[in-house]
C-alpha cells in the first residue's frame, strides 16, 4: 500500500467561553466554515466529534445537521464520541480513512456545549466516560478520581500540591495573550494554592474549566491552502482499563506509553526532535505523569523541570502554548481538535506566540485517567 501523508490544510476555531447566544450548531458551523476557507477545499466527508449533545442540547444526528447547514450535500458524515478524547480519536478515525481509502479530503468538527448544563448536570455530564456500575453510580466525581490519583503521586515522589501548581502558572502565563483562550491572565503561585479547594488536595485554579468551544480541522491529501504544509507524521490511539483504581500499578498510563512508542515508530522522530507539546494537562499531577511517562522528564522530576523553566515558551520543548485544558480550557470533545489546530497553526509561525524554528509538535489527549490516548505528531515540510 502507498504511504500517503495526510495534511493539515485548514483550521478553525471558536473562543472557549459561555456562549450563551450560540446554540452546538451555531459554534459547529463558526468554526468549520473557517477551517474550509483556509484549505480551499470542499470536503469529501464530514466526522463530527461530540460526548454531550443529546443531554446538553436534546440533538443528535448532528453531522447531517450541521452539513445542510455548511450547504454539504451528498457527502458521507457520522458522528464519533470517545468520551473526553472525542476530537483526538475523530481525527485518527479520519486519518485512517485517507490512508486507505479513495477520498481526498474529511472536515473534522469537535463541539461541546457545557455552560447550559445545571451544576449538577454538569458534574454527572463529565463523569458518563467513566463506568456507570462503579463510578457514577456512588456519586464519584471526575474531580473526586483526580483528586486521589493527585494524593497518589504525592505520596509516591514526596512532592507537595503547592509546587504542583507551578503548572496551572505556566498554563495560565501561555494563555495570557490566546484570544480564543478561555482565560486572559495570569495567576500567581500563591493565588493558585489559596483558591477554594475543590476535592482535597486540589484546588479551583488547579482544575480545568467548564467552557463551550468547537474546533475543527481539514485533512486532505494535498495542501490547497496559503500556508505552509503541515503534515501528519503519525496517528495513534490505544486504550487501557476504564477503571485505572484497579490496575495494578495506579501510577502507570499504559495507553499513553503504547500510544507514544508506536508514534515515535511511525513517524521516524526521536523524542527529542518534539519541539511543541501539548498534553491533556487536566490537573497538574496528571500532567506530570504524562510528561514523566513519555520520557520528557524522569519519574517524579516534572515539577521541578517546570519550576525550573525547562518547557517555557523560549525552551527546547515548549508546553501547552496556548494555555492548554488548563487556562485555554477544556470543552471536552474539542479539545483534540484545539490542540492539532493551534499546533498547526505554530507551526505554520501565525499563532499568538512567536515560536521560532519550531518544526515538530506532539498532541496527547485522553479520556478519563489514561483509559484512552491518542496521540498526533505533526510536521511542517522540509
Amino acid at each position: 500500500m502507498i504511504d500517503l501523508t495526510i495534511k493539515i490544510s485548514g483550521t478553525g476555531f471558536t473562543k472557549i467561553t459561555d456562549h450563551w447566544s450560540k446554540s452546538l450548531l451555531d459554534m459547529s458551523v463558526e468554526s468549520a466554515k473557517q477551517a474550509i476557507s483556509e484549505s480551499n477545499i470542499s470536503p469529501d466527508m464530514l466526522i463530527f466529534a461530540n460526548t454531550l449533545s443529546s443531554y446538553s442540547s436534546s440533538q443528535e444526528n448532528m453531522s447531517t445537521i450541521i452539513s445542510e447547514k455548511l450547504g454539504l450535500s451528498n457527502i458521507d458524515s457520522f458522528k464519533i464520541e470517545s468520551s473526553s478524547c472525542s476530537g483526538a480519536m475523530a481525527v485518527n478515525v479520519a486519518h485512517k480513512l485517507l490512508s486507505s481509502n479513495d477520498i481526498e479530503s474529511v472536515l473534522v468538527i469537535g463541539s461541546e456545549k457545557m455552560t447550559d448544563l445545571s451544576p449538577s448536570e454538569t458534574i454527572k455530564a463529565t463523569t458518563l466516560g467513566e463506568s456507570y456500575e462503579y463510578t457514577q453510580f456512588f456519586g464519584i466525581t471526575m474531580n473526586s478520581l483526580y483528586a486521589l490519583f493527585t494524593r497518589l503521586y504525592m505520596e509516591n515522589y514526596n512532592i507537595s500540591s503547592d509546587d504542583l501548581s507551578n503548572f496551572s502558572v505556566l498554563s495560565h502565563k501561555n494563555s495570557s495573550s490566546c484570544k480564543h483562550a478561555q482565560f486572559n491572565r495570569e495567576f500567581s503561585l500563591d493565588a493558585i494554592n489559596k483558591s477554594s479547594i475543590i476535592s482535597s488536595p486540589l484546588n479551583m485554579l488547579n482544575c480545568s474549566p467548564i467552557g463551550d468551544g468547537s474546533a475543527s480541522v481539514m485533512l486532505s491529501k494535498t495542501n490547497k491552502s496559503n500556508f505552509h504544509d503541515v503534515n501528519i507524521l503519525s496517528s495513534i490511539s490505544s486504550n487501557s482499563s476504564i477503571d485505572f483504581y484497579s490496575r495494578d500499578n495506579l501510577l502507570e498510563f499504559n495507553s499513553t506509553a503504547n500510544c507514544l512508542n508506536k508514534s515515535l515508530e511511525k513517524s521516524k522522530i526521536n523524542l527529542n526532535d518534539i519541539d511543541l507539546l501539548e498534553v491533556h494537562d487536566v490537573v497538574p499531577a496528571i500532567t506530570a505523569n504524562i510528561i514523566e511517562t513519555m520520557g520528557f522528564s524522569d519519574p517524579g522530576s516534572a515539577t521541578s523541570d517546570i519550576i525550573s523553566g525547562k518547557f517555557d515558551l523560549n525552551s527546547k520543548t515548549s508546553l501547552s502554548c496556548s494555555g492548554g485544558l488548563k487556562a485555554r480550557g477544556n470543552p471536552l470533545s474539542a479539545t483534540g481538535i484545539y490542540q492539532i489546530a493551534e499546533v498547526t497553526r505554530q507551526l505554520q509561525n501565525r499563532s499568538h506566540v512567536d515560536l521560532q524554528n519550531k518544526k515538530i509538535g506532539l498532541c496527547h489527549n485522553m479520556s478519563g485517567i489514561d483509559s484512552n490516548s491518542v496521540i498526533h505528531i505533526l510536521g511542517v515540510a522540509n
